[in-house]
């Protein structure tokens, strides 16, 4: 495999809409000759519930398992579609932090997520998107069931602004990073 030079993140949360992201990160990782990575966060309260150290680390290990595989189901046929290798990492955590630490770690060109289903209102919710916008100044793309691919079903470049240079949309182009 060739090193791309740009890096497309996707988090997920590995509902339906993830698949949607990750294979749209995958068919514009072709156009524009990038890495994919997935990153998938989740609340620490949400998988050890107990007290008892010893059930936890079981429950951690059984948790991280499935995740994984989880994971694999997620990327394994797209990645195969797309012909690219497409990275995976998750963590537990408070969610925030760890996307926000990813992020930072990571330092993607690009960050693509899931089009999130309608719900009520929340005022003290977990906003990702927001928090996204909040801590990163790339290219952020919600892919949607809108989004448009050309008739050969490639990523349209043009609905992206990203036609000529993706790094015309990035404040912090590669040579910034690497003087």
């Amino acid at each position: 495999m060739k090193n791309n030079h740009y890096k497309i993140l996707v988090l997920s949360n590995l509902r339906e809409k993830s698949a949607q992201a990750l294979r749209y990160a995958a068919k514009l990782s072709n156009e524009i000759g990038a890495n994919v990575e997935v990153f998938y966060a989740k609340s620490a309260t949400e998988v050890a519930q107990t007290e008892d150290p010893l059930s936890a680390i079981s429950t951690i290990a059984e948790v991280s398992k499935t995740t994984e595989q989880k994971l694999k189901d997620l990327v394994n046929p797209i990645s195969k579609e797309n012909n690219i290798e497409i990275k995976t990492t998750f963590a537990y955590g408070n969610v925030k932090n760890e996307i926000k630490n990813y992020i930072k770690t990571s330092q993607p060109d690009m960050i693509i997520l899931g089009e999130r289903e309608r719900k009520k209102p929340k005022f003290l919710g977990n906003n990702v998107t927001g928090l996204v916008h909040k801590n990163y100044e790339g290219v952020v793309f919600v892919a949607s069931d809108k989004t448009i691919f050309n008739s050969k079903g490639e990523v349209s470049l043009d609905s992206l602004g990203l036609k000529d240079n993706i790094a015309n949309y990035n404040l912090k182009s590669k040579k910034e990073l690497t003087a």
